[in-house]
């Protein structure tokens, strides 16, 4: 293992050189990619798009990045310039960190003088996103119903370059009126990341740099060794403004930030709560729920000065609206105070522990169990099913090897940083390709084009499509949980393998040139593929999981109907081509257009019946393995426990007459005085899943 920055610095460039290879990519872009990803799963940037991009402007400057984005949970516009070297000791200093921030903030200089149609061709999409953003950066007004304004710019410069010794901090002043922040992402920052053993950097927050001299708070002094210490607090509206504003969407917690970019809109009546009657925002708010890791108070308790590794909850939208109000509004917020609980987590299992206080935090908003998916059962079956499920042996893997399914971020990586010996994490590797990682992310959106045929759901980014898969998959799952069985779970690896597979071609292929529409061109392409095989058939998935890989057959066909995908979305009438993509019109339209399919290609399809059959008889075992363990489950647990889960169910009303009497059953059984029916059982399993979502834990 890779206990040095220097090993791990070379460990990575190899790594990429030769993930390169097999991808058939330069290792710069190879480099992006991978970066963009690692970015993404730990929710500093929202679905970038990369599209390197380098022009001449006015005065011989130059503008340059290689990706773009944008965060619609803080209102900001995200820029990412690539700075790769192929070497393992190359250094970044300041002065190229200026030359690259000014390069990237001459693009948006253009697109707010409205100057772009002189330096690019009117094909090009750049130009249409350009136009667009200057635009947005003038809005002012806040429109309730369609706030489409920029208020913040985020550029990022991430390099495998380690940092000159000179670089301490980076100034970002303010441009066209917007806050700017820089992030500089070198391997560097990463090494400390993984040696950490954390999946994301934490925000730590001096109270005193934001001009409070500490929140008033009272610690709430519990009985019992529990796993956290709880604060309630009044936190100045100033306050909370400021450290969103500073550090925008990452304050908000995974589940949050994705309620407020799909739903976010400014609270009217947060706004004229702030503009009519300051005074009393205490009492008309709910206020907000946070989570730290750690806080430190004054000698005399009495306020809280530092807290580490903060989260909003709950209350988002609240936060937002006091950010908004400032900057829109122009409004102050002196009188301003909002009500907080914050929950310190001491667990080691910090992040399912916020998951779970995330899910009952926001219980009681409109907010829907796919808006929590991220604490999903289905992810621990899955799980499971990939530890169980060997794949096999294929390619250079002399062995059997197991897929590895990642239901939290950075979860693969931590589960080495265990290891003391190379040799350990060597045979870790083997056993776990890094080729065979699968992101829950990732996951949604194979499955949601190759089985749902919703490439315009995929379109529209990982957050909506998660949310379009979580539907589905909380549906099925409280139908038929028995649905996700081994068998399910190798069709699934196979769209992981046929969406991979697809990336690739797509990628070699002679028409396409980086900084293309890939992220489209690939969901259409396997959509329509598997939408136009005639009715009851299907791709050879039996022959793809035992070999691992595509057949010829198939290969051949997506090369050639990924083409017409490419020249398709490309008509787009002027529309940009990637807004285009998310419109299910364009999906519709598509999936109506006549392909004719090849020969080679018709002849290795196969029944649909085969895999539904498989399917259907592993949900028969299921459920018959599922009857007894119910029985099983409910006698192990004990009289003592079904006698708590009464207590507390009765003590918040939230059980009828019956559901007592099921209890008290559940109770004798454990004595062993009486043994319920099978639908006896089924229903005191449905009562305790019940009080479990309820948020009743003994």
């Amino acid at each position: 293992m890779a206990t040095s920055f220097d090993e791990y610095r070379q460990e990575y460039l190899e790594d990429i050189r030769l993930n390169a290879q097999i991808e058939g990519t330069l290792p710069d872009e190879y480099f992006l990619t991978d970066t963009l990803d690692k970015l993404t799963s730990m929710g500093e940037l929202v679905d970038p798009r990369i599209k390197p991009t380098q022009k001449k402007c006015r005065n011989g400057r130059i503008m340059s990045f290689d990706a773009f984005g944008f965060d619609d949970s803080d209102k900001s516009v995200v820029l990412i310039a690539n700075d790769y070297k192929d070497v393992a000791d190359a250094t970044l200093t300041r002065t190229e960190i200026e030359t690259i921030k000014v390069r990237m903030l001459n693009f948006l200089q253009e697109a707010y003088d409205e100057k772009l149609g002189d330096y690019f061709d009117i094909t090009d999409e750049m130009l249409i996103v350009g136009r667009s953003i200057g635009k947005r950066m003038k809005i002012d007004y806040v429109d309730l119903e369609n706030d489409d304004s920029i208020n913040q710019i985020k550029l990022f410069i991430v390099t495998n370059k380690a940092l000159s010794d000179k670089v301490t901090s980076f100034r970002s002043d303010d441009f066209c009126g917007k806050k700017v922040e820089l992030n500089v992402w070198s391997i560097k920052r990463f090494y400390d990341l993984y040696e950490s053993g954390r999946d994301r950097e934490p925000i730590i927050i001096d109270v005193e740099k934001y001009g409070v001299n500490g929140i008033p708070c009272i610690k709430a002094e519990m009985s019992g060794n529990l796993d956290y210490d709880a604060y309630l607090a009044i936190v100045p509206g100033k306050f909370l403004h400021e450290i969103y504003y500073e550090h925008g969407s990452r304050l908000l917690e995974g589940n949050v930030r994705a309620f407020l970019s799909n739903r976010g809109k400014i609270n009217k009546g947060i706004r004229e709560t702030i503009r009519k009657e300051p005074t009393k925002f205490f009492t008309y708010n709910n206020g907000i729920a946070c989570t730290a890791s750690k806080v430190v108070v004054s000698d005399d308790g009495r306020t809280i000065v530092n807290m580490e590794d903060l989260q909003i909850i709950n209350g988002g939208q609240t936060t937002a609206s006091l950010t908004s109000a400032v900057l829109k509004d122009k409004l102050p917020l002196d009188n301003i105070f909002v009500p907080m609980k914050l929950t310190v987590v001491k667990d080691d299992d910090y992040d399912t522990m916020i998951q779970n206080i995330s899910k009952y935090a926001n219980s009681q908003n409109k907010v829907k169990d796919s808006d929590l998916f991220s604490n999903h059962p289905f992810h621990r079956t899955f799980e499971a099913l990939s530890k169980k499920n060997q794949a096999p042996a294929h390619g250079d893997f002399v062995n059997n090897t197991f897929w590895y399914y990642e239901r939290s971020r950075g979860k693969y990586e931590q589960e080495q940083f265990k290891f003391t010996k190379k040799s350990e994490k060597d045979a870790y590797v083997r056993k776990y390709p890094k080729s065979q990682v699968v992101k829950k992310e990732e996951l949604a959106k194979y499955f949601t084009c190759a089985d749902l045929l919703r490439p315009d759901v995929v379109s529209k980014g990982s957050e909506k499509c998660m949310s379009f898969f979580a539907e589905y998959i909380d549906g099925k799952y409280q139908n038929t949980p028995e649905y996700f069985n081994d068998e399910f779970y190798k069709l699934a690896i196979c769209y992981v393998i046929l969406f991979r597979a697809t990336d690739r071609i797509v990628s070699k292929a002679n028409w396409y040139n980086v900084g293309g529409y890939k992220l489209n061109i690939v969901p259409y392409t396997i959509s329509k593929l598997i939408s136009s095989i005639p009715r009851g058939y299907t791709l050879d998935y039996g022959q793809i999981w035992k070999k691992q890989e595509l057949y010829p057959s198939l290969n051949k066909q997506i090369e050639k109907i990924a083409y017409i995908t490419n020249e398709f979305i490309q008509k787009s009438s002027g529309v940009i081509v990637t807004e285009y993509c998310k419109k299910e019109e364009t999906w519709k339209k598509y999936q109506a257009l006549s392909i004719s399919l090849d020969r080679e290609f018709l002849a290795d399809i196969v029944s649909k019946d085969i895999i539904d059959e498989k399917i259907r008889g592993e949900i028969k075992e299921k459920k018959l393995e599922n009857k007894v363990n119910c029985m099983v489950e409910i006698y192990n647990l004990g009289s003592e426990y079904w006698e708590n889960l009464l207590a507390e169910g009765t003590k918040r009303r939230i059980l009828s007459p019956q559901e007592m009497d099921l209890l008290k059953l559940a109770i004798s059984f454990g004595k062993g005085l009486k043994v319920p029916s099978e639908k006896q059982a089924n229903f005191i399993w449905k009562i305790r899943t019940k009080l479990d979502n309820a948020g009743v834990l003994v």
